[in-house]
């Protein structure tokens, strides 16, 4: 096997490699604020090649990537990537290698794009860069229009800007009618985000998004709950939504999932508690997230039109 030179002398053989190194050098000097440079000339231009050695260290970066790259230019994801309580793409993902997050094993990958989340440990991410190691961070997705500007960001930093749009297309097309309409009517019934440990997600999060472009108002919005935050079991009973989402996966009582399984609640709800969709569908924004409006929707098409009017098609 021929034996690669070092890092450092595989920059210099680039003009834009080096452009890189001295920009980390000055930011180095000058602090964080600058960044955001990195990002810039961190994506592949005109004539330049594609990164062939992507390393993921986050479970949204890795369906993202799944669905963008060539798989061959996929060198590892996170190791939830597999888990199907966390992926909705856990049986894609194991053709891949997966990582732990480390700084040393991912400089043993020696990968040419590192790709991490909101949430991914700063000081692994800081280590990366300062050795010379392109990161991009994608910000968690709190709406559909933050799931296309990820396809975009991300997309290009691979060289893979016409899949990018492709796949944003299919997107807009899986989403049922008028998804994003702004206001909702004021007849349109209430769902409650109810996860475990009375946990509840507002009108901001990426959730809020899915139930609202179901049509459906979110219960967290009509109560001014922002972000994630949680919901007393009696005023859930009090506020009375039309439906109590709870998500697949809650079936096995445990401590965190009481709540969910509370008699008061499920006398109260008899008939409106909804566990169809895998608790997958609300974490990561990506067009995947498609299916759990569409099936939110269709749920909502059949059992919740207002008196005297035709079912909608």
């Amino acid at each position: 096997m021929a034996h690669r030179a070092p890092r450092f002398m595989r920059a210099l053989n680039s003009s834009s490699a080096l452009i890189k190194m001295l920009l980390r050098g000055i930011i180095s000097r000058v602090g964080g604020a600058l960044l955001l440079l990195i990002a810039v000339f961190a994506y592949p231009g005109e004539g330049e090649a594609k990164p062939q050695r992507i390393v993921s260290l986050n479970v949204c970066t890795d369906q993202l990537l799944m669905q963008l790259a060539e798989p061959e230019n996929i060198r590892s994801l996170s190791f939830l990537a597999r888990d199907p309580d966390n992926s909705a793409m856990a049986e894609d993902a194991k053709r891949y290698p997966v990582n732990y997050g480390s700084a040393e094993e991912i400089i043993r990958l020696d990968p040419d794009l590192v790709l991490a989340g909101e949430f991914t440990t700063q000081p692994t991410l800081f280590l990366l860069r300062k050795l010379g190691y392109t990161v991009i961070e994608l910000p968690l997705a709190h709406n559909l229009d933050d799931i296309r500007r990820n396809i975009k960001r991300l997309a290009r930093a691979i060289g893979e800007t016409e899949q990018g749009a492709r796949l944003i297309e299919r997107f807009d097309a899986a989403l049922p009618p008028r998804a994003e309409q702004q206001p909702l009517a004021q007849d349109a019934p209430v769902a409650a985000l109810y996860w475990a440990n009375g946990l509840t997600s507002g009108d901001d999060t990426l959730a809020g998004a899915i139930v609202h472009a179901a049509g459906f108002r979110n219960l967290a919005g009509e109560l001014e709950i922002p972000g994630n935050g949680q919901i007393p079991i009696e005023l859930l009973i009090r506020a009375a939504p039309d439906l109590v989402i709870t998500g697949a996966g809650g079936d096995s009582p445990s401590l965190a999932t009481e709540k969910i399984h509370h008699p008061a609640l499920q006398k109260a709800f008899r008939g409106k508690l909804h566990n169809d969709i895998s608790s997958t569908a609300w974490v990561c924004g990506t067009p995947l997230v498609a299916n759990a409006i569409a099936s939110l929707y269709e749920f909502r098409r059949v059992n919740f039109q207002p008196r005297g009017a035709q079912v909608e098609k």
